[in-house]
């Protein structure tokens, strides 16, 4: 039994390391919200904002998760700012999360929105 779950713990690790090794371009298909010629510009500005906001992310994400480690090795757990860290790197997503809602609201139409909110989970910031 020992055995099946040090397996099984293993395998999850090995299989997160490389979740994100094809997730370095944005790739989210809005073709079913039938774009004006105008609206496929200024989406573009906001995706090109994004992806810049989400390599932000990830390299701040790199930087909270080095200083848990560093948290979780010390002879005195520090629960405080451990939760610190946590609430600081949801605030960043949410912050991005926000930001590309609110400029995608201004470019939508409320039909549209409602079509690109049905897939919204494939947006989150994670």
């Amino acid at each position: 039994m020992k055995f099946l779950l040090i397996i099984l713990i293993f395998t999850g690790l090995y299989a997160d390391d490389h979740k994100y090794d094809n997730e370095r371009h944005l790739n989210k298909e809005l073709s079913h919200l039938s774009l004006s010629k105008q609206q496929n510009i200024n989406i573009k500005r906001v995706l090109k904002n994004f992806r810049f906001d989400l390599k932000e992310y990830r390299e701040y994400k790199e930087e909270i998760e080095a200083k848990r480690e560093s948290l979780f090795i010390q002879d005195v757990f520090d629960i405080e700012k451990l939760n610190e860290l946590n609430i600081a790197l949801d605030a960043r997503s949410h912050e991005i999360e926000n930001r590309l809602l609110k400029s995608m609201h201004s470019i939508l139409s409320q039909k549209q929105r409602r079509e690109f909110i049905y897939y919204f989970d494939d947006w989150e910031v994670e």
